[in-house]
């Protein structure tokens, strides 16, 4: 990928940041090319599940079948509601499902721009999750050049974080860092918890690809901080497991058996299987590496092993042979 491109799309992204304030689309925004107004029961409905896919993705997957089942498929409003589902299963790493739910629209006509945009990231996500880089890097390209086609006033802050996280998977990593610091700087003040949270976290996953431990360590630390101050359980849960590991990784044990433990109940309670697995798989590594293999069993007692895959497999079974 040629350097040039990257730069034009910072320039980009930073002329919109001067004129948009900060904020997500609401789904009213989605659904205002209606030819009607809805009345007062519509939108407290339509706040309502936005309010909820916001603050609990388990609660968003069981309740939005009824809010697409109740909207003509293929409206603005019926893809708004199918970009929560997505987004929380992608959330819960429930990729098998999620791909299922967005492989029939992906390639669909006409679809709204922002559903467009965010489906490309999507699977191409799930793509990286299954090992298929090289597509996953097609789906990421083409999500960027949709985005250097929209208009100029389209890309809000919290969209910019979006690019920034397209720059890690695809491996720009100086490139990403260097725009979320300018982001940063320029939104010091600013005291959205979840533009806070998101901006902190894409930091800790560049610092941490950059090899700067220290920064990586704080930036979950500030993640964790304002992650608490959102009703989203499944995001404090990775807010704690992200700190762990930041503390794992310069073999700080201590602190980061600390965090595992506090993510455990976080992740239960938002149903997100995988993390749960994988602080109990962390946790029991760590007591391998202390010598602990009582403790490395009582870990792995606790882990499903039909819930993982890659680097999380090898390690159970690894750790699954020492204590025999």
């Amino acid at each position: 990928m040629k350097l040039p491109l990257f730069i034009l799309l910072l320039f980009i992204s930073f002329l919109a940041i001067s004129s948009e304030s900060l904020g997500s689309e609401s789904l009213g925004s989605e659904n205002k090319s209606n030819t009607h107004e809805p009345n007062n029961k519509s939108l407290t409905h339509n706040q309502n599940i936005h309010k909820i896919c916001g603050s609990s993705y388990d609660l968003c997957l069981k309740l939005i079948p009824q809010y697409l089942n109740e909207t003509a498929q293929y409206s603005r409003l019926w893809f708004a509601y199918k970009l929560y589902q997505l987004e929380a299963l992608s959330a819960l790493e429930r990729f098998d499902e999620s791909e299922r739910e967005l492989v029939p629209l992906i390639s669909k006509q006409g679809l709204p721009e922002k559903f467009h945009i965010y489906s490309h990231i999507l699977y191409a996500k799930i793509l990286q999750f299954k090992g298929d880089s090289e597509l996953s890097l097609r789906y990421f390209n083409e999500a960027k050049e949709l985005l250097l086609a929209v208009n100029k006033d389209w890309p809000k802050p919290l969209e910019l974080i979006k690019i920034a996280n397209m720059l890690l998977y695809m491996k720009q990593y100086q490139i990403g860092y260097d725009m979320l610091l300018g982001l940063d700087e320029k939104f010091t003040h600013f005291s959205d918890a979840n533009f806070k949270y998101r901006l902190y976290t894409n930091l800790g996953h560049f610092a941490l690809n950059l090899g700067d431990h220290q920064n990586h360590i704080q930036y979950r630390v500030s993640a964790l901080q304002w992650a608490n101050l959102l009703e989203n359980k499944n995001i404090q849960a990775i807010a704690t497991f992200n700190v762990a590991r930041s503390h794992f990784f310069v073999e700080n044990y201590n602190i980061a058996l600390t965090y595992f433990k506090r993510a455990i109940p976080f992740g239960e309670k938002a149903k997100n299987l995988n993390l749960v697995n994988n602080a109990y798989l962390n946790m029991a590594d760590i007591y391998h590496r202390n010598g602990d293999k009582s403790r490395v069993k009582e870990m792995l007692v606790n882990v499903i092993p039909s819930n993982l895959s890659g680097n999380y497999e090898e390690l159970f079974q690894r750790l699954s042979k020492k204590i025999q």
